[in-house]
């Protein structure tokens, strides 16, 4: 089986004549995209050679493959910005090593008028994917050249071999929730990730849109409304590792998750909160938290399954008793056995037991 992943790698300090250069290849990809659509489909290029006819010079390599990332968006009727795309034939990862023993990452690609090699800027979690391509156990797919602000990066899929992990089964119970974001348990040990200050941004955002809104500042509004989804997404990727790195660091063989298709979250007091601007984790987007858990889970070896949430929140995670009513705090105490648990960690075993059975 194979696991895909994009690497975000970030051009290690470009000098301004290829930071100038990396955007002019960008805006005459964009160029010959919507002269491209413009044309009756009969009279489009299929190749380089003829699509050298209605572009400025390009790279073949980089034509070529435009026309494949036009083509796979059937529905396009303009391009706002397409980046330029390598495949795997020209686009190469190169280690070299430092006097200190240090891996010095580099990428070339072909440019307007030669191939250029640039290094790259490489986290630790980066190094080990490139190390699995370089040792052949991740295939490369397509790389693509992309600007964020004023830093030049290149997003590098990749498709990494992965496999079960070998030993007898431990499972691990992951909770969702509104006031402590995610709740891990395995065996007594447990993970929290607090959601009192994802919180408290949320709101800080809140209280910005509404002033943009009343303002009538659209522009803004809208790179408010990017920079808070990026920050949302990067938060998802940083507790989806962190708790994968927990799960090995245990032994877990199986994480188990609840189902929150078509799920409503509930307040404590039982009444939905229509207007929620920013005050809880209400409209966190768990099901991308989730899909964050899944592929990471999967470069590891650890199966992911899910379970249905109806009796997690209710059921005494040692006795199996059910009481009809969430408990208001945020310990649960079993009324048969005596047992006081916190809430989130008792719901986590639940689900590790799948006490409500796996979802279909």
């Amino acid at each position: 089986m194979e696991q895909a992943v994009t690497l975000k790698l970030k051009l290690h300090e470009p000098t301004k004549a290829k930071r100038e250069m990396y955007q002019l290849m960008a805006d005459r990809v964009t160029e010959f995209a919507n002269r491209y659509l413009s044309l009756p489909k009969k009279e489009r290029p299929r190749t380089s050679k003829e699509a050298a006819g209605i572009s400025d010079s390009l790279p073949a390599a980089v034509l070529n493959q435009a026309i494949r990332d036009i083509r796979a968006k059937k529905k396009a009727k303009r391009f706002k910005r397409l980046w330029p795309t390598f495949n795997n034939q020209n686009f190469r990862v190169e280690r070299e090593f430092s006097r200190d023993g240090r891996a010095v990452w580099k990428v070339s690609f072909p440019a307007l008028e030669k191939r250029v090699g640039v290094p790259v800027a490489v986290a630790p979690y980066q190094e080990r994917y490139l190390n699995l391509l370089l040792e052949g156990r991740a295939r490369q797919g397509v790389a693509r050249l992309v600007r964020r602000g004023g830093d030049w990066y290149v997003h590098l899929s990749l498709a990494v071999a992965t496999g079960r992990r070998q030993g007898p089964e431990k499972v691990m119970g992951v909770d969702l929730g509104m006031v402590d974001l995610l709740v891990a348990s395995v065996e007594g040990r447990t993970l929290f990730f607090s959601g009192g200050e994802l919180a408290y941004v949320r709101r800080r955002y809140a209280r910005l849109r509404r002033k943009l809104q009343k303002a009538g500042a659209n522009r803004a509004l809208k790179r408010l409304g990017d920079k808070e989804h990026r920050w949302v997404t990067d938060v998802n990727h940083k507790v989806s590792r962190r708790l994968v790195e927990f799960a090995v660091a245990h032994g877990v063989t199986k994480i188990r998750m609840e189902d929150l298709t078509g799920a409503r979250w509930v307040f404590p007091q039982g009444r939905e909160q229509r207007k929620d601007h920013g005050r809880s984790l209400q409209y966190w987007p768990y099901y991308q938290l989730q899909k964050f858990i899944e592929y990471k889970a999967a470069l590891v070896g650890i199966e992911v399954e899910y379970v249905r949430p109806d009796l997690t929140s209710l059921t005494c995670s040692r006795c199996g008793e059910t009481v009809k009513s969430r408990p208001k705090g945020r310990w649960f105490r079993c009324p048969r056995c005596g047992r006081e648990k916190h809430v989130d960690v008792n719901a986590a075993d639940n689900i590790a037991q799948a006490v409500s059975g796996l979802a279909t």
